[in-house]
């Protein structure tokens, strides 16, 4: 990788409370004068250091179920079916018609903004009720952060596993991704599985996934693979390549030149529209700005910071990567936050807790504060390991007295 192993480098959270507990006993054995001041200032970091799981946990989902309380209800009201497009395009795959039609004949019709493969699955029989269970069996990579973020023993795996699963059914973003029958469920539970489960087990999905029903969001992620554990990111490649092939012979190479040359039209739908919370709320040109920052930041953020908050950097940016987002392409932020919780556990906890809030109001304020979290993390990290090497100053002696 370019900038080393990413499971070497990823800086746990106790790590952190090591290197309190090590200043702390530095500067308890350096003089007497404030020692008590400065031994409760260490128990009290120490304590904050090593916030347990359970006690994180049950704080989020508490958050969870106030958010759940205001906003579920404005999502039940939704009245778009994603679905609804891809059987739309997998009826027009089955004739023989353009897959790819920018005059609706009417309201009912859908405009289909993804690759041949998304339509040719749905026309092997699949309806909205199958989608919502392929939906919760693709929720189970979440569990797989647990051992991600810490977890050791097989029932704490087990455990955090389902606990983060429940989590994320929980939150609004997943609960809106479900009811609107959109594929971001499909991209978290991926991502989750690849951050978890380097090699071919995480590479797969995420690849597959990619060739059937790749979406502009996932691109600052799959930069910082490239950047942090390139054979990852060559085995995913790789994937999404085969996956594509096989399509192209099953379906014809003419649905993916219909595919290419559609894909002009499609930038021209990037305009505001009910439910639309990306840049392009604003004006076409902010959120070329935003494209721009979401990449350029990823590049940053794997070049100076560590694997595990950089991660956090380009999951958040995946919100800015594509003009025109849903709310539920929010569930990006959920591995965002674990991965902040593996560096700095106060950080993570602070962030899981105030950015269901904020996200309720802006999706991008959302992100943006995710990423200034993993900044800020990524800062007390390094600030605590410098102490723990920092040589020490001896302790000035008192001249004797005659």
């Amino acid at each position: 990788p370019a900038f080393g192993s990413f499971p070497s480098q990823v800086a746990h959270a106790p790590a952190v409370a090591r290197a309190i507990r090590c200043v702390g006993k530095r500067r308890s054995m350096s003089a007497t004068g404030g020692s008590t001041a400065d031994a409760s200032t260490t128990r009290r970091a120490r304590v904050w250091a090593s916030i347990p799981a359970w006690f994180a946990l049950l704080a989020v989902a508490l958050v969870l179920l106030v958010t759940d309380v205001v906003v579920v209800p404005t999502i039940l009201r939704e009245e778009t079916r994603d679905w609804h497009a891809y059987e739309q395009a997998a009826e027009r795959l089955d004739s023989g018609k353009p897959l790819y039609v920018w005059e609706l004949a009417d309201e009912s019709q859908e405009y289909y903004l993804y690759p041949p493969p998304t339509a040719a699955v749905w026309s092997l029989g699949l309806n909205e009720q199958s989608l919502i269970v392929l939906k919760l069996i693709a929720l189970l990579g979440v569990g797989a952060l647990a051992a991600f973020a810490g977890a050791r023993t097989p029932i704490a795996v087990v455990g955090g596993g389902l606990a983060l699963v429940g989590l994320a059914l929980l939150s609004p973003p997943v609960i809106h991704d479900l009811v609107l029958a959109n594929v971001m469920v499909f991209y978290l539970g991926a991502v989750a599985l690849s951050i978890a489960r380097p090699g071919w087990l995480g590479a797969v999905p995420l690849g597959v996934l990619c060739a059937i029903a790749l979406k502009p969001t996932i691109g600052p992620y799959l930069l910082w693979l490239f950047l942090r554990r390139r054979g990852d990111f060559a085995k995913t490649f790789f994937a999404g390549v085969v996956t594509t092939l096989l399509f192209a012979v099953v379906l014809g190479p003419g649905r993916y030149v219909e595919y290419v040359q559609a894909l002009p039209r499609m930038l021209t739908l990037a305009m505001p529209f009910t439910g639309n919370v990306g840049l392009v709320t604003i004006s076409r040109e902010v959120a070329l700005v935003g494209v721009f920052l979401a990449y350029a930041g990823t590049l940053v953020a794997a070049r100076w910071l560590s694997p595990a908050t950089s991660l956090a950097v380009a999951l958040a940016a995946t919100l800015l990567a594509q003009p025109t987002i849903g709310f539920n392409y929010l569930g990006m932020l959920i591995p965002a936050l674990v991965a902040i919780w593996t560096v700095d556990r106060r950080v993570a906890l602070a962030g899981a807790v105030v950015v269901p809030l904020v996200a309720i109001g802006s999706a991008i304020g959302a992100a943006l504060l995710v990423a200034s979290l993993a900044i800020v993390a990524d800062w007390v990290a390094r600030r605590a390991a410098s102490a723990v090497h920092r040589p020490e100053r001896p302790p000035e002696v008192a001249p004797a007295t005659r």
